[in-house]
């Protein structure tokens, strides 16, 4: 037995009743991936950008670096939108200055 494990009984692989038994430290449960109960389902973050304001001749367009494939792509409103990679993303606007 080290240094560490004399002065520190947890470091030697179980307590003096599970020794004095024959046996080892305790047993390891399995543990099963995360799941879904309904009330709380487990979905990624959705995809969101923060467009530019590009004003065109007749209409405003929102020109946002898509978060998927990092190319740029131009949109006429906000919201979620489906880029032509096909990637499906949140417009968001940009806060105002000063906003908390």
């Amino acid at each position: 037995m080290t240094q560490n494990a004399e002065n520190r009984p947890w470091l030697a692989g179980g307590s003096q009743e599970d020794l004095a038994a024959g046996g080892g430290s305790a047993a390891t449960v399995a543990q099963t991936p995360p799941q879904s109960d309904g009330l709380f389902p487990i979905d990624p973050a959705p995809l969101s950008a923060r467009p530019l304001v590009l004003i065109t001749r007749g209409r405003v367009e929102y020109l946002a670096h898509c978060p998927k494939c990092s190319d740029w792509h131009r949109h006429v409103h906000l919201g979620t939108v489906t880029g032509p990679c096909g990637t499906e993303y949140e417009l968001q606007t940009r806060r105002a200055k000063g906003a908390a």
